[in-house]
């Protein structure tokens, strides 16, 4: 068996003994700072920065900081116009000093909620604060709870419950451009409407999917499909901001709706709402804005 050996000169050399001694001044500061630290006063600082630089208020229930400047948040909520809009069991910040010298302050996270887990990069301006890119990865999250969701619905009585993975890559300066790609799987959906006065049938055990890229202060949905047994439904267009949705930005989202020959009832139904087509399918446009949409009933032209 070989053992590693330190040559004597080495630990004989008084640079050496100087290194050990640097070594431990070091840790025992890092120890002092981690059981020193203000941890209350500094996370008054960071709701202070948010609340300042954002629309969003901001409760933390607990931050244990660890070394090396390493974050833990536990029950972090963001509220706007006193309504919760975001709730996170966990949270683990470790900010990355070297982008400094490039001006920017990258955070790279960790997130337990709704029963899944995201990670990624929030890259803010040192110059400004302000918030220049996102980007990160979802997995295991459960609509069902997201306060945003039910904003989107419009209705209590309404539900979408399914669980959702994908990624996202946004930059939000000079102009906001990027892309968004989501999947969910055993998607449900009941009492939903749409349309005032075009109620949806209950269904469960879909399968759903997003795309989508921003650029021109909107979100172009290049797809946003709903496929089960029975339905299958695809919707494109236009809609506002994914963050700016709650604003009721306009939509012009173009749909088109299948229905299996079980399902006549339902189609014959929908007919007086959507077009009918030479191959089966339904189609039509919902125009307005997410408060108050309307459906057109016309033959989609192409874009």
């Amino acid at each position: 068996m070989r053992y590693l050996t330190v040559d004597k000169n080495l630990i004989e050399s008084r640079y050496f003994i100087l290194a050990c001694y640097a070594l431990f001044f070091i840790l025992t500061f890092l120890i002092f700072f981690y059981l020193s630290f203000p941890s209350e006063s500094f996370k008054q600082r960071i709701i202070y920065e948010v609340e300042t630089r954002t629309p969003f208020d901001l409760n933390i229930k607990d931050l244990n900081i660890h070394p090396i400047l390493n974050l833990k948040f536990h029950d972090v909520e963001l509220y706007r116009s006193k309504s919760l809009y975001l709730s996170i069991d966990d949270l683990s910040v470790s900010p990355s000093l070297f982008y400094l010298i490039l001006k920017k302050v990258v955070l790279p996270f960790k997130a337990h909620l709704y029963g899944g887990d995201a990670k990624g990069r929030l890259i803010y301006s040192s110059e400004t604060g302000q918030l220049i890119a996102a980007n990160g990865d979802i997995r295991g999250i459960n609509i069902k709870g997201i306060p945003m969701v039910s904003t989107v619905l419009r209705d209590g009585n309404s539900s979408i419950q399914g669980v959702v993975a994908g990624s996202f890559s946004v930059e939000f300066a000079p102009q906001p451009r990027g892309q968004v790609v989501l999947e969910a799987k055993n998607l449900s959906v009941k009492n939903l409407r749409l349309i005032e006065g075009l109620p949806l049938p209950d269904f469960g055990r879909l399968e759903s999917s997003f795309k989508g890229h921003i650029e021109n202060g909107m979100t172009k949905v290049e797809e946003l499909r709903l496929k089960g047994s029975g339905i299958d439904l695809t919707i494109f267009g236009t809609m506002p901001l994914l963050w700016k949705i709650s604003k009721q930005g306009a939509i012009d989202l173009d749909l088109r709706l299948r229905v299996s020959k079980g399902g006549r009832g339902m189609s014959s139904f929908l007919s007086a709402f959507l077009s009918p087509e030479s191959d089966g399918s339904l189609k039509g446009k919902i125009l307005g804005t997410f408060s108050n949409p309307r459906l057109v009933k016309e033959t989609i032209g192409a874009r």
